[in-house]
């Protein structure tokens, strides 16, 4: 493990959690409405898979190559050649998010609040933030993330006790009724959110243990995807299934809508000073996955070295990017799933098939990590915290089997809810618990590795 740059499996999973919800918040929810209106709350399943698949290809890379990032595991299992041009294409993939969520908060600033602003200011300013955050490691943004995320959450989780006098719950009724091809291309869509976690392999060597890995990703990205779904649940039982398609950013529309009396009528104020360092974390992280891939095609890890040349370069292409906001949404909204999943599936495999084969032909390449399994606990610990009354890998299948159940409600409400609406009700009722649930249960994971740790 890198001895300069290190992070807990805490600020880690922190970390999967903004970069999911940070782009969510500003881009995509109202194509998703638009294409499946009151079931548009159910298009986050898919990512979840998605998700569990890239933990799961993370956690295997930090097994046999415990000390590195994946641009350098790349280099040392495909060759220098060959490891390049697979950096390469992450590397371009990275930039275009970097630029995407600049341009995405630099327009809706003046978009939505600082009118008379000039628009090159407002990417001036996050530029900036990168020049000062790139002089040093990625230690600080995780603090920095694990201080104002928690923020976040409690805002989101507020909102529907803040709204509660705003619900209208028959605007998402009857349950699972629009065709299953439209909740299929929306699921599709928020791979393109989903696919911003690939960002999470340049950090691989700030954590040993592959297990932490697997399960900080797990809970992270299941966090961010839970509060994302419930975002879009209330505004679809807020504004119901048709305006919020219509608009910029429904999610916004949605916090001006909230009035705690007649004294503090502008909560979106207060609610976006906690969103703004939020998706100013996302955006550094990223920005600094970028450096440290540069570097590494260098054959170092010295990366305030390329700083500024490089934030320079990221305004300047943020600047001449997009013409318009219709132009920056459009290629959020659209391109990026199709970015996603042009390379990342393939990245996955491509690397999984060569560590093994390395790993058959010379047993002794790579360097095993422990994985961390949580000791047995005794009888009579059981019955102390809830994650000790379960083993690690039982709450590893707990979580998966939450997903597939699930996975099997909706289908089944999709199918069956064009002749009795109740059955449609019920799965929803169902796939909201199991979400519920398998974020406590990755929580869980996280929590029992942690004990572990503790303990030795």
């Amino acid at each position: 493990m890198d001895t300069k740059q290190v992070i807990n499996q805490r600020q880690f999973s922190w970390l999967a959690s903004s970069v999911i919800t940070s782009g969510g918040v500003l881009t995509l929810q109202n194509v998703l409405i638009r294409i499946s209106q009151m079931d548009s709350w159910y298009s986050y399943l898919l990512s979840v898979f998605y998700v569990f698949g890239v933990a799961s290809f993370f956690a295997y890379m930090t097994k046999v190559y415990p000390q590195k990032h994946i641009f350098e595991i790349s280099k040392e299992v495909l060759g220098r050649f060959g490891g390049t041009v697979i950096n390469l294409i992450m590397l371009f993939h990275f930039w275009q998010i970097v630029i995407r969520d600049i341009s995405s908060v630099s327009r809706f600033s003046t978009t939505l609040l600082l009118h008379n602003t000039p628009l090159e200011i407002l990417i001036l300013l996050p530029c900036l933030l990168l020049i000062y955050f790139g002089k040093s490691s990625v230690e600080v943004i995780a603090r920095v993330n694990d201080l104002f995320y928690p923020l976040f959450v409690i805002t989101v989780l507020m909102m529907p006790l803040l709204l509660s006098n705003e619900f209208y719950f028959r605007l998402v009724t009857p349950a699972m009724t629009m065709p299953i091809q439209h909740v299929a291309v929306s699921s599709l869509l928020t791979i393109g959110s989903a696919g911003d976690i690939f960002i999470l392999g340049a950090f691989l060597h700030m954590i040993y243990n592959s297990n932490q890995v697997r399960s900080s990703i797990r809970h992270g990205a299941l966090l961010g995807i839970f509060l994302l779904t419930l975002s879009i649940f209330l505004i679809l039982v807020v504004l119901g299934p048709k305006m919020p398609g219509n608009f910029l950013y429904p999610l916004y529309n949605l916090v001006q809508t909230i009035h705690v009396t007649d004294f503090l009528d502008r909560v979106d104020l207060i609610i976006l000073m906690i969103w703004y360092p939020t998706i100013s974390c996302k955006i550094i992280a990223i920005y600094m996955a970028l450096l440290l891939g540069i570097s590494s095609m260098m054959d170092k890890r010295n990366y305030p070295t390329i700083n500024k040349p490089v934030a320079l370069f990221m305004m300047i292409t943020t600047y001449l990017s997009f013409k318009s906001t219709t132009e920056l949404l459009t290629f959020s909204n659209y391109s990026a799933p199709i970015i996603v999943l042009a390379y990342q599936p393939l990245v996955m495999i491509i690397l999984t098939v060569a560590v093994a084969r390395k790993k058959k032909k010379d047993p002794s390449a790579g360097h095993l990590a422990s994985d961390g399994q949580p000791p047995a606990v005794r009888p009579s610990q059981k019955m102390g915290k809830l994650s000790q009354r379960y083993s690690y890998k039982q709450w590893l299948w707990f979580g998966n089997t939450l997903v597939a159940l699930a996975t099997f409600c909706l289908l089944t409400g999709f199918i069956f809810s064009r002749y009795h609406s109740t059955i449609g009700t019920i799965c929803a009722v169902i796939f909201a618990i199991c979400m519920i649930l398998t974020t406590l249960t990755t929580y869980m994971e996280v929590s029992l590795l942690k004990q572990a740790e503790a303990s030795k």
